[in-house]
């Protein structure tokens, strides 16, 4: 019995590990902190990438188009598909994300106009905005 005793209080006096100890103690509490924000950094930096993919798409397809009628819609569609496949359907659904073109002339649809296409989302809480150019020789 008195070996145990012994045993145990050269245990307790032991300081091999304690410096790796200390350091998951200390350290832990702070690196939780930073892993969040990252996680968040991520995301909010993944869905900006996002939104700005479609509004770009959205500005391809509207210059593209052969009217202002037409370029409306195709924006719309556009708008609306690729909501849907970049995981922003409920967003759209539920209004929380919409969008708006500016033409810096009417007809919208003219040699060497500006289109700006707009798309404001909550959940991102920003605006992506995307100017195109229409071509000269439309």
């Amino acid at each position: 019995m008195k070996i145990l005793i012994l045993r145990f209080r050269d245990l307790v006096r032991d300081e091999e590990g304690s410096a790796v100890l200390e350091f998951v103690a200390l350290a832990l509490p702070l690196f939780f902190p930073l892993f969040i924000f990252l996680n968040q950094y991520s995301l909010q930096s993944d869905t900006e990438s996002s939104l700005r993919t479609l509004s770009r798409e959205m500005a391809r397809a509207f210059v593209t188009s052969e009217n202002d009628d037409v370029a409306g819609r195709v924006a719309s569609e556009v708008f609306a598909k690729g909501a849907k496949i970049l995981g922003f359907q409920a967003d759209v659904e539920s209004g929380d994300m919409n969008f708006i073109y500016r033409c810096r002339q009417q007809p919208c649809i003219s040699p060497d106009n500006e289109i700006m296409i707009s798309i404001h989302s909550k959940r991102a809480e920003r605006t992506i905005t995307t100017i195109e150019y229409v071509s000269p020789w439309a």
